[in-house]
This record gives structure tokens, C-alpha cells and sequence, in this order.
């Protein structure tokens, strides 16, 4: 009779301390996002249609098949390392040919223990630019794959490159709607900043279409955005609130149908301030912005408390003998073969779920 009672009270104390237990203590999932551009990955054959004689053995640049296969290795060793923990569960790349170098980079380096699959744009850049996504089978399965050429869309004369758009479902169970973009550059052109607001105004009215349909849609914007994240494109064209300070949450009631850049949630102050270093300055180029769901505590996929890391690794960088410190290790100065991994660094952005 004792031995009942006290098997009773026992299992009482247990269930008492096991209610106190918080959610969290169950266990939460990560899902990890990364963007990356990797200076020019072209394949050394010449594709009709596209301005890629500088990538091909016989131009200046001697773009052989040793210092391709150099650049691929190097790229799958800068992927791979990317967490150090669990591979990256997407990641956008930026500045790639197509699908052979895609194919290369997937399959016939070391990242094809990590079994990657990818999708990429067919652009009407002049070079043949494009922007691609990686994800990991079982992490991301894709549900519709959208491009957007803006010739077609604006009416727009300059040829530039697409936009990718893959909605998926994530393995958290959520829907997401990845944007990768690669904005025109900045150099070159004097119409590049009206190109730039052009863009950014109708990213911004596809955007608003995806959370017409659905509010709480999930929108995740990666890639070169080749401007500052105070700039007017991305705060007016896109519409895209900065947050820059220690992480608060924002209800959702606050956040509306918005767009956040995040970028500048950066976990560790010690890491450099920018992704690209022009004339000894770091620029924040490579970005992320996402729609304001994301940023709710109470979705079941949001961001980690500290959700944006720059990717810094040793191997990535070289010293800067012009302006001191540290830059990212390219593969071209000009038309010179540096041989190093590329001129931006990758950021990585965290997710977490409730198991």
C-alpha cells in the first residue's frame, strides 16, 4: 500500500517538473540560408549568343580547364565550410554561367557528398550572368520556379540579368518564397542607379502580388544587391526597412505586409562590416531581406536571435597591402589571375522552428 502511494507521489513530482519544462527544451530546428557570389564561374567553352571570349583558353585571361577546375574546388571548399555544424540548407549563388559550370560544381567536386540539387536562370545578359539556388534534398523540395526578365516586365531596353524565384517547401514545413537577384552594377553606366530603382520598384510590386495572395507569406530576398542597404533603390524602390540594431521582435500587427533588410543583424561586431572591400572600405552589398512574418516570434519558422553572420574564414582572405588590414581573396585583379576563392564574402542567415 506504502510502495503504491509513494510510486504515485513520485510519478506527481515528475509530471510537475516535466510541465515546467519549456517548449524550447523539446528542441529547435535550424534552417540556414546562405548567399554567395562567385566572381565570374564560367565554363572555358564558348556558349552562341553570349559575350564570353575573356573566359576561354585562347583570350588574356587564359581561362584553362586547370584554373576552371581549381575555381570550382575552391568554390565547394568555401560552400562546404560555410557552417560548421550542418551544411547550408540553400544557397544562392550569383555571377554563374549555366548549367555546366552548375553541374561541375555540384557533382564533380566534393559537394557531391552534400547532394546538393540547383536551379538556374537563362538571362539575356550580355556576358551570360545568372543567378542560381542550391538546396539540400531534404531540406528544401521546390514547388514553382518563376524568373522574372525585366525587359519583358518594365519594358525595359538594357539588357540585364533575371531574377530567380523558387517556392518551396522547407523541411520546418513551411512554405518559402526564395528571391535571388543580381542587381545591375553600379560602375560603368550612367543610367545603372535608374536601372537599379527600376528594378528594385517592380521586385517590389511582385512582392506585394505573393503577399496579396497570402499575408503571412514567407519572402526571403538574397543576393548582390551592388548597393548599400540605406541606398534609395532598396529603402524606396523596394521599400525595405532597416533594422540595424540589437534584434527586437516586431509583432506582426506592426510589421504589416512589409520588407525588412536585415543585413546588418551581424552576430559578431569582430567580423568585417561589409562583404566587399572597395579602396579599403567594406561595403554591405550581399544582403537579405525578408518579409515581416519572418520576423514574429510566433511564426513557427523566424529568425534566430542573432540571424545574419558574414562568413570570415582565414582562407578567404589576403592581406591588403594598399590600405592595410585584411580583403576578401579574389580570383581576378582585372584581367590578372589572383587564383583565390572570390571578391565577396558569403553571409549566412539563421531560421529556427519548434520541433
Amino acid at each position: 500500500m506504502y510502495r503504491r502511494v509513494i510510486i504515485v507521489l513520485v510519478a506527481s513530482l515528475l509530471l510537475a517538473q516535466l510541465s515546467l519544462v519549456p517548449c524550447s527544451a523539446q528542441g529547435v530546428g535550424k534552417l540556414r540560408i546562405a548567399a554567395l557570389n562567385c566572381e565570374n564561374l564560367f565554363d572555358t567553352i564558348h556558349t552562341e549568343g553570349h559575350q564570353d571570349q575573356e573566359f576561354l583558353p585562347s583570350s588574356q585571361r587564359r581561362w584553362n580547364t586547370g584554373r576552371y577546375r581549381r575555381k570550382l574546388s575552391m568554390l565547394a571548399r568555401e560552400i562546404a565550410s560555410l557552417s560548421q555544424t550542418e551544411p547550408a540548407d540553400l544557397v544562392a549563388l550569383v555571377e554563374v554561367e549555366g548549367d555546366t559550370a552548375l553541374t561541375d560544381l555540384t557533382m564533380r567536386t566534393r559537394l557531391r557528398r552534400l547532394h546538393y540539387k540547383y536551379v538556374v536562370t537563362h538571362g539575356s545578359d550580355p556576358r551570360g550572368i545568372n543567378v542560381a539556388l542550391l538546396w539540400q534534398e531534404g531540406a528544401f523540395r521546390p514547388l514553382g520556379i518563376n524568373t522574372l526578365c525585366w525587359q519583358q516586365r518594365l519594358g525595359i531596353e538594357a539588357l540585364t540579368r533575371d531574377v530567380l524565384h523558387v517556392q518551396g517547401l522547407a523541411r520546418s514545413g513551411d512554405t518559402l518564397d526564395v528571391i535571388v537577384c543580381h542587381m545591375p552594377s553600379q560602375y560603368g553606366k550612367k543610367h545603372a542607379k535608374k536601372l537599379r530603382a527600376a528594378i528594385t520598384k517592380g521586385l517590389r510590386a511582385y512582392t506585394d502580388s505573393l503577399l496579396s495572395v497570402n499575408s503571412r507569406a514567407n519572402i526571403i530576398i538574397l543576393g548582390d544587391m551592388n548597393d548599400s542597404p540605406h541606398s534609395k533603390p532598396l529603402r524606396r524602390g523596394l521599400g525595405a526597412k532597416i533594422i540595424d540594431k540589437e534584434f527586437k521582435e516586431i509583432k506582426l500587427k506592426d510589421s504589416g505586409n512589409g520588407l525588412f533588410n536585415i543585413s546588418l543583424l551581424r552576430s559578431d561586431p569582430h567580423h568585417p562590416r561589409g562583404t566587399y572591400r572597395y579602396r579599403g572600405n567594406w561595403e554591405m552589398l550581399d544582403q537579405c531581406i525578408v518579409s515581416g512574418n519572418l520576423l514574429n516570434s510566433q511564426s513557427h519558422l523566424h529568425l534566430a536571435p542573432t540571424p545574419v553572420r558574414i562568413v570570415n574564414h582565414g582562407f578567404l582572405l589576403e592581406g591588403d597591402k594598399t590600405y592595410g588590414g585584411v580583403k576578401p581573396w579574389r580570383t581576378w585583379q582585372g584581367p590578372f589571375f589572383r587564383g583565390g576563392f572570390s571578391d565577396h564574402l558569403p553571409i549566412v542567415v539563421e531560421f529556427e522552428y519548434n520541433l
